[in-house]
């Protein structure tokens, strides 16, 4: 499985959402669906990255870029400007169905993709979602299914 390259994302922009707010603004307005992800491209620590800005409808630069979250996949994208990538990020830990040997142990932990690994969560109970913290960017070698997000983006 090879990594995600720019060449794999693909970028659709309706034509009445491109340059929404034409040359009165000083800055162009477009709205993007940008897709990617097969189950079988691997993330990249660092994120996905993005076609050129031209594919967007800009010239020089993307100066914010608003993304309208997918329903339940469980993940947040973030634009990173500075790198021109979508990161992804995921939150806490979940425990599988199988619980460890002893009550005290707790059960088997879950990952992104809802395989259960050799991690057990002390003290918690099987088939139970934990908050434990901070969002985490989704691991380095993670292969995730393929997702559409809506972005609204401006630039020049």
């Amino acid at each position: 499985m090879g990594a995600f390259a720019s060449t794999d994302v693909t970028v659709t922009i309706a034509s009445r959402d491109r340059e929404i707010a034409g040359g009165q603004a000083g800055r162009n307005i477009s709205l993007a669906q940008i897709a990617f992800g097969d189950g079988s491209l691997t993330y990249a620590t660092g994120g996905v990255p993005l076609p050129a800005i031209g594919t967007f409808g800009f010239r020089t630069a993307i100066s914010f870029a608003a993304i309208e979250q997918p329903p339940a996949n469980g993940f947040i994208y973030k634009f990173d400007r500075t790198n021109h990538k979508i990161k992804i990020f995921t939150q806490g830990v979940r425990t599988g169905s199988t619980a460890a040997g002893a009550p005290e142990n707790g059960a088997n932990c879950e990952d992104s993709f809802a395989a259960e690994g050799a991690i057990t969560l002390s003290n918690s109970a099987p088939d139970t979602t934990y908050d434990i913290g901070q969002q985490i960017e989704l691991p380095n070698g993670s292969a995730p299914a393929a997702v559409t997000i809506y972005v609204l983006l401006i630039g020049d």
